[in-house]
């Protein structure tokens, strides 16, 4: 008896490195390979800063980096400026140029990143624009593809709406995970299968695909992971299968993130609140890619009241105005005025040192990160005008010169015309009652210091004089606006037809007694005395005795508005020193 045996062709099944070499056919080096190109940094200290240029400066990004740098300078550590710009269609031009300048405005360094004359990279560790980055990103995608971590997927937005709709219906967590994933449970053979089929489609149908996380997590499980600033923190776990590869070949965020942090060899991120979800996610795809996760610190979210609700939210690039840092310039504000209020919204401790500690800056403070507050702070403005208004009064006048002049140069040409004109009597004016008992303070933005300024110099009186006197709000009741918008209404004491009877011979009087050599109260001692000759009286007891037309406060405030064309202005006998007596009688005649 003869037995036949037929003999089939044995064809291995495909493997998940099939996949992931027909994915990436070019892609030949592995994870550990690629880390070792990167030297290993000689302080392990290392933190980044990683904008994405989709607009303006945020002012919480401002506090971050601040924040972060200092944390790692404090370290002898590396702080590297990454940019993150996956998302092309929401990339702006001339944000990354924009970025970095305003970031030196803020005496924000960086040791790392496109930092160059023209943008190209200064470090060991880049590229560090993401965009230039994709090879090492699929470098990691394609492992974790091979070890069965990730897969394509070619759900569309349909499919994705229809299978949310279910899971609500059904009362269950929705997301794409599990068996409600389409494409997770796909074999090797399968997935090659599809995409030859896509490879060698002639008509263009073939669907596209993404490359999606493969999670181990589970719906409703909790973890417990640390944060610098808030400790242990207790988080639902991630069990969606992310997005890792989008279908213009370059990551999301939460891939690039791991894989730029460990290639740049990242200790430490810090960071905004409104990442602090995202870290079950990361810390699973840092497990994946099988290297050390390092520390978080997510710092504190800038929020504002809501016109609509009254009630706190996040800081809105949208919403907020003062969300974009440029406000703070073009209002007037100093750089280390914002820093310095940004940092008593850190540290609420900082006041307390910085009264403790006057000649020294932010900068010189020491920063704890673990006792940093962890509620979100209310941002307020009057509370920044406020602590700029400390910064400008503690700095010296040559200081606050410079810093005027510096910001005038872009936002206030005739404030920088003044203040060039004549350097030394510029300083002469703003100095004065600075750092003295009776100090008012004066200066809350560069705008106070012109109009501190802008009188002393003649051109400029004379527009204002002819303004007051000319052109009254409301002639009627002697009312009028001064240059700054401050109401001032004229005492019946200095009508015109008051003014008309005894103005020339008050001034022939006080021009032979002036002596701007006197004191202060010597001044105004003889002030009081040549006023008593034209009906003003040296006190209110004598004002009500009877026989004046004014009294003495009334006299002093034509001076100021003849000087300086405002009811509100430094010390006036200060000011007619500066003025000089001619120049001080040359005005007192002009009516």
């Amino acid at each position: 008896m003869e037995v036949f045996f037929i003999i089939q062709k044995y064809t291995p099944m495909s493997s998940r490195n099939d996949v992931a070499n027909k994915i990436f056919p070019e892609i030949t080096t592995t994870p550990s390979e690629l880390m070792k190109q990167f030297p290993k940094r000689a302080n392990p200290i290392c933190s980044r800063f990683a904008p994405s240029p989709t607009g303006f400066l945020h002012i919480g990004g401002v506090f971050t980096a601040f924040t972060t740098q200092k944390f790692v300078k404090q370290q002898g550590g590396n702080f590297i400026l990454r940019i993150e710009d996956t998302d092309q269609k929401r990339k702006t031009e001339g944000a990354v140029e924009s970025l970095i300048s305003s970031m030196k405005r803020f005496g924000i360094e960086m040791d790392e990143g496109p930092l160059g004359a023209n943008g190209e990279d200064i470090g060991n560790y880049g590229p560090y624009t993401q965009s230039e980055r994709k090879k090492f990103y699929q470098i990691f995608v394609k492992d974790l593809i091979a070890r069965g971590l990730a897969y394509p997927c070619r759900m569309t937005e349909e499919e994705i709406e229809s299978l949310r709709t279910q899971q609500t219906r059904a009362k269950v967590a929705t997301g794409i995970y599990g068996n409600y994933s389409l494409y997770r449970n796909k074999t090797p053979d399968e997935i090659l299968a599809k995409l030859t089929e896509e490879e060698n489609a002639t008509d263009n149908t073939g669907k596209k695909y993404i490359i999606r996380f493969r999670s181990a997590g589970e719906v409703n499980k909790k973890i417990v992971f640390d944060d610098i600033l808030r400790g242990k923190v207790h988080m639902i776990d991630n069990y969606n299968d992310i997005v890792l590869i989008k279908k213009d070949g370059l990551p999301t965020y939460h891939m690039a993130h791991i894989v730029d942090d460990t290639l740049m060899q990242v200790s430490h991120i810090i960071r905004a609140e409104e990442w602090l979800t995202s870290v079950p996610l990361h810390l699973q795809l840092f497990n994946a890619c099988q290297v050390p996760a390092p520390k978080y610190c997510h710092l504190a979210q800038l929020l504002a009241i809501d016109e609509e609700t009254g009630k706190k939210r996040k800081l809105s690039k949208r919403k907020d105005p003062y969300a974009n840092v440029e406000y703070f310039f073009e209002k007037g504000y100093a750089v280390q005025g914002i820093l310095d209020y940004l940092y008593t919204l850190a540290d609420s401790s900082f006041e307390d040192w910085q009264k403790e500690h006057p000649e020294q800056s932010c900068f010189d403070c020491e920063l704890q990160l673990e006792k940093m507050n962890k509620s979100g702070a209310l941002f307020d403005e009057m509370k920044m005008r406020s602590v700029n208004n400390e910064y400008l009064s503690r700095i010296s006048t040559d200081e606050l010169y410079d810093i005027s002049l510096h910001w005038a140069k872009t936002y206030h040409p005739e404030l920088q015309k003044l203040l060039e004109i004549n350097p030394d009597y510029a300083k002469s004016a703003l100095n004065i009652e600075r750092h003295t008992e009776k100090d008012p303070k004066r200066f809350y933005s560069f705008f106070d210091v012109y109009n501190q300024l802008v009188f002393f110099f003649d051109d400029e009186w004379e527009k204002l004089h002819d303004n007051n006197w000319r052109n009254t709000a409301n002639p009627e009741e002697n009312k009028f606006t001064d240059y700054m918008g401050n109401p001032i209404k004229i005492p019946s004491s200095l009508s015109k037809e008051n003014l008309a009877n005894f103005i020339n011979d008050f001034i022939t009087e006080y021009e032979q007694k002036l002596d701007l050599n006197m004191t202060t109260q010597e001044w105004f001692d003889q002030l009081k005395e040549i006023g008593k000759n034209y009906g003003f009286a040296g006190n209110n007891k004598e004002f009500k005795e009877g026989g004046y037309i004014g009294k003495i406060g009334e006299l002093a405030m034509f001076l100021r508005l003849q000087l300086c064309c405002s009811g509100r202005t430094p010390d006036l006998f200060s000011v007619m020193k500066i003025l000089g007596k001619e120049k001080v009688i040359e005005r007192l005649k002009r009516m």
